[in-house]
């Protein structure tokens, strides 16, 4: 039970990195995408 429950804690980490890295690395990109479609 003891790993058990520590497997959440260390896959949500990774994850909760991605979801915030994600977004901040496609916001530059928003004004080239909106340029290019005009």
């Amino acid at each position: 039970m003891a790993e058990w429950s520590k497997a959440p804690d260390s896959s949500s980490g990774p994850l909760t990195r991605a979801w915030v890295q994600i977004p901040l690395l496609t916001l530059p990109f928003f004004p080239f995408i909106f340029l290019c479609h005009h």
